[in-house]
């Protein structure tokens, strides 16, 4: 029975877990230290102190320091336990004695404390020497004399500081691969930031691995240099010697090899140690397209550090980091190739109109000759429609004869062989000259023509020429885009520069289409207008064409307003090469003006066409015929094909049509695509859309030929196609046929009627699956709005000047940005089904960092715990991987009752090997990642039923939620071609396994 006396004497050793335990129960009468009741009451004190403390304490007393220490510090001494206790201290750390002794003994002689911070020691506690980093402090305890009779020793462990702050430092230093636009500068920079870590990487070398895997080229070195003997520069895999054998093995294989360092690389380099490494590893730099890695790390691993998993980690995770500057770089030159190839097409291109266009010139003089000789002679017999005809024909040729002079324009300013003369002009006279061609045709069409020069405008070195296609195209596209009001030309000098205006009250400019006018082949869309005919190169051309004057040209509009378009060129020569200007006046080329004048006066109808019917006998409503086309000529061609059998009506645009089809019913609409205010596939949709028109056939007119061309027209809904230049048998026999089957139609309208519903129903399913995405937006943007609320709460009660609130404010401005994203993530979702989102390398390892921020409160509110291993670099859309594993780990938080603990793995697998594979996919790697928690699980029943669309496992009262978020899961992943399932039972957690291809 113990003697209450002494039970009280001892009472300083009680608890203290473990160690308490042991303390009692060692033999201290067999040390110098005697029984504990006889101990001094200072080491009482420190033992008191040290047993209730949860820091890591060691107590050393008497001349060898015997040593106590309490249960924190077991993790310290680790394989010294428990025969570390009553030992003196040179015995349990004989290894790190020589570090600390100095320390030891100016606390026992001089009475001095020490403090020492993260001090890197060597120790030996698990069998192995080991890198580790302490902060500790050595305080003397005075003895019953007053003098230094033991010390107290309290520690912080900081290896795990000191290695993941290295770690991130080199990852840092390698963030910027992403940017490296060619392969060298990456493996520089890798080489860079190895060296800079020489603990963990005391040598590394790089291989660039060909593309057959039979040859490697030493690209990069840390901690020795590229030059030195020990290192092949290149290396053929197929005879591999000596050390090389383990590459080969890595190329092979492509996946993460250890070896023992020996041979010649043995004593490659120490790096920031005394000791070589014990092992090297080689990592494959792998790449989804290519059978054998891109590149192979070998690293010499640190000697005095374990390689366990976080140092595994950190390996592949620069790997990765890798693979990813080179895939961008890889990326960055196929772009760059393509851009090239683009450029010689565009430079083939250029001959081709060169060459077509010189082709074209030769039979459109051989045209024009006979036909301006027809018209200028008397031919007996002609009759007025003949006349009228060749008059249509010469006109046509002009066109054409336009529009190739231009390609060829453009096609040598693209080839910088267009040279321009300079010549001294009198701009006011010269502008107002040309300006008097356009008056007539624009007065014709009912226009007011205003021309503004200034008498002081002065003159200009200007091509003569190429200022005639400036006024020209700018008064020709002013025409064409007018069709009421007037058109106003002004003409003045200002600080030394000439600035020419045309200004119009036509159709307008839409504002998004203004920064693109001035740009190659570039045409407003159903754009009203007298025509939709035109290349799209006039207003480019003419930009060009200033800019060989030093010029530029500009546009201002309000769309149904009109616009103005604005050339300034300076005066003065100063800024021409004086061996192209001239100061006399030449002989004047060969006026252009017809070609713009002529191309005009066919837009204007002939009076009176316009809507009305013409035919040699009365007619009924099914025996008329619209013709719909912009160009007036080839109206009056076709009315004069079928004005013999049928009633014609004409409209130059598809608007007036769509007014004559509801008002006038034809038995056939003949369209041309090409049309300005609404185009022929515009009409064509109107039409098929009205009920009350929709049997109305419709034979669309285009000039774009081949198979293709035909097949889009008619899926587009025409009833027939036809394709210019066409005869005159063929339209006249396609009209019979749609007329007679339209009358056939006209007995099958109940079954149109009962596709008019399903179509119906078409839409009330895509109304339903519009009304899921507002549950998406519900769903995956409650976690950012609860932080905007809470944080504004917590500001509502602190004060807004402080740090704090400022710290506030910038959380609520990142969750507000993320919750954008994942708006813009859910409006593209609904795209998914049918083109896809781009691809791009994304990081896994990000995706989960900016999640965990995201539920940074939930997680914290919660206790939960994170964890992820070798989460993988895939091909994928980053915002659709993001809103993918928010969803999973927000389930994770939501069903759980106690301490939620989230742990994401990845690895790689194939095909062969997951059980939702398909036979075909057996030979396709996979990456594998397991999304696990420690929640209230379900019945393994529900694993499938999970996964549909408001499927709901709980009462709403239990748990919220909308019960559509791991059906966005699976649509993700699906849309990625990778498979998902999930396994659980009641009160053991779930886990939700992710396949998703490699490539």
């Amino acid at each position: 029975m113990t003697d209450p006396t002494e039970q009280t004497t001892l009472e300083f050793l009680a608890g203290g877990g473990e160690m308490g335990r042991r303390i009692r129960e060692f033999d201290w009468n067999a040390t110098a230290l005697g029984s504990p009741r006889d101990w001094p009451q200072s080491l009482k004190t420190c033992i008191r102190i040290m047993l209730s403390s949860k820091q890591p304490i060691w107590i050393g007393w008497g001349q060898t320091l015997l040593k106590f220490y309490n249960d924190a510090y077991i993790d310290i001494v680790r394989g010294k336990h428990p025969h570390a206790l009553g030992e003196p201290a040179s015995v349990v750390w004989k290894d790190i004695w020589k570090d600390i002794e100095p320390l030891l003994s100016r606390a026992m002689e001089r009475d001095e404390g020490t403090y020492v911070e993260s001090r890197l020691l060597i120790m030996e506690r698990s069998g192995f020497p080991e890198e580790t980093y302490y902060t500790f402090s050595y305080t003397p305890v005075l003895g019953d004399d007053g003098r230094p009779a033991g010390i107290i020793c309290y520690n912080t462990a900081d290896t795990e500081r000191i290695l993941s702050e290295r770690a991130l430092k080199t990852m840092q230093q390698l963030d910027s691969l992403g940017e490296k636009k060619q392969e060298d500068e990456v493996f520089t920079q890798v080489g860079k930031a190895l060296s800079a870590n020489s603990l963990d990487f005391p040598f590394a070398v790089v291989y660039r691995i060909s593309e057959d895997g039979e040859h490697a080229r030493l690209v990069a070195t840390s901690g020795v240099s590229r030059d030195d003997d020990r290192l092949d520069a290149d290396v053929r895999l197929s005879e591999p010697a000596g050390h090389y054998a383990q590459l080969v093995s890595t190329v092979q294989q492509n996946r993460m090899t250890e070896a023992i360092n020996r041979g010649h690389w043995k004593h490659l380099s120490t790096g920031g140690w005394d000791e070589p490494p014990k092992y090297v590893v080689y990592l494959p730099i792998q790449s989804a397209s290519r059978k054998f890695p891109l590149a192979v790390l070998a690293v010499g691993l640190n000697p005095y550090r374990k390689f366990d998993e976080a140092y595994r980690n950190f390996l592949q995770q620069i790997a990765d980091r890798i693979a990813l500057g080179l895939g961008n770089v890889m990326a960055y030159e196929e772009e760059q190739r393509r851009l090239r190839v683009l450029e010689e097409l565009d430079k083939a291109k250029t001959l081709f109109f060169t060459n077509i266009s010189h082709e074209f010139r030769t039979p459109l003089m051989l045209m024009l000759g006979p036909l301006e000789e027809l018209m200028s002679h008397s031919v007996p017999g002609w009759r007025d429609e003949d006349k009228a005809k060749v008059e249509v024909t010469h006109r046509n040729a002009l066109r054409l004869l336009k529009l190739v002079n231009t390609l060829l324009d453009f096609s040598r300013m693209e080839g910088g062989r267009e040279h321009a003369r300079f010549v001294r002009t009198d701009m006011g006279a010269y502008t107002r000259n040309l300006a008097s061609s356009f008056r007539s045709v624009i007065e014709k069409a009912g226009l007011e023509f205003e021309v503004n020069i200034d008498s002081d405008t002065g003159t200009a070195y200007v091509d003569r020429q190429m200022w005639e296609k400036v006024v020209f195209n700018l008064l020709s596209n002013a025409f064409k885009f007018t069709l009421n009001g007037k058109i106003t030309l002004d003409l003045r000098a200002h600080e030394g520069r000439i600035l020419l205006s045309v200004r119009d009250t036509g159709v307008g400019i839409p504002a998004e289409e203004l920064p693109h006018m001035f740009e190659r082949f570039h045409r407003v869309q159903n754009s009203g207008g007298r025509t939709y005919e035109g290349a799209g190169i006039g207003l480019s051309l003419i930009r060009e064409l200033l800019g060989l004057h030093n010029g530029t040209i500009s546009v201002e509009s309000t769309e149904g307003a009109g616009s103005c378009f604005t050339a300034v060129i300076p005066q003065g020569k100063a800024h021409l090469e004086p061996a192209l200007v001239s100061e006399v006046d030449p002989e004047l080329d060969e006026a252009i003006s017809d070609l713009y004048t002529t191309e005009a006066e066919s837009l204007l109808a002939p009076v009176g066409e316009e809507g009305e019917a013409h035919s040699p006998r009365d007619y009924q409503a099914m025996d008329c015929v619209l013709i719909a086309d912009d160009n007036a000529d080839m109206r009056q061609h076709i009315k004069s094909l079928l004005g013999n059998q049928y009633g014609v009506l004409t409209a130059s645009n598809g608007a007036e049509a769509l007014g004559l089809i509801r008002k006038r019913r034809p038995a056939l609409v003949l369209s041309d695509i090409m049309m300005p205010e609404m185009d022929g596939i515009a009409l064509l949709k109107a039409v098929k859309s009205d009920p009350a028109i929709c049997h109305t056939p419709i034979i669309l007119i285009t000039a774009r030929a081949g198979e293709e061309s035909r097949i889009e027209g008619i899926e587009i809904g025409a009833d027939d196609y036809i394709v210019k230049p066409f005869s005159s048998r063929e339209l006249i026999a396609r009209a019979k046929a749609q007329i007679r089957m339209s009358t056939e139609r006209h007995r099958i309208t109940d079954e149109l009627e009962r596709k008019v519903e399903q179509r119906t129903q078409d839409l009330v399913n895509a109304n339903r699956e519009l009304e899921s995405f507002s549950y998406v937006a519900s769903h995956d943007l409650q976690e950012p709005l609860r932080k905007i609320q809470t944080f504004i709460h917590l500001i509502e009660r602190n004060n807004f000047d402080s740090e704090l609130s400022k710290s506030y404010f910038q959380k609520i401005y990142q969750a507000a940005q993320r919750m954008g994203e994942l708006i813009q993530s859910v409006l593209s979702y609904s795209r998914l089904a049918q083109n896809g989102e781009a691809t791009q390398q994304v990081d896994l390892n990000r995706i989960i960092d900016d999640i965990r921020v995201d539920f940074e409160l939930a997680i914290e509110e919660k206790h939960a715990v994170l964890i992820t291993e070798n989460l993988p670099v895939i091909a994928a859309n980053p915002l659709q991987m993001n809103q993918l594993f928010s969803n999973l780990i927000s389930n994770s938080l939501k069903f759980s009752t106690v301490q939620p603990e989230i742990r994401i793995t990845g690895s790689r697998q194939m095909g062969q090997d997951i059980p939702l594979a398909l036979p075909e996919q057996a030979d396709r790697a996979y990456h594998h990642i397991c999304v696990k928690d420690n929640g209230i699980g379900f019945e393994p029943e529900f694993r499938e039923k999970i996964f549909s669309l408001f499927q709901r496992l709980h009462r709403r009262q239990e748990y919220a939620g909308t019960g559509i978020g791991l059906s966005i899961v699976k649509k993700i992943i699906e849309q990625h071609e990778g498979f998902v399932s999930a396994e659980s039972h009641p009160g053991e957690g779930a886990a939700f396994h992710i396949w998703l291809p490699v490539s």
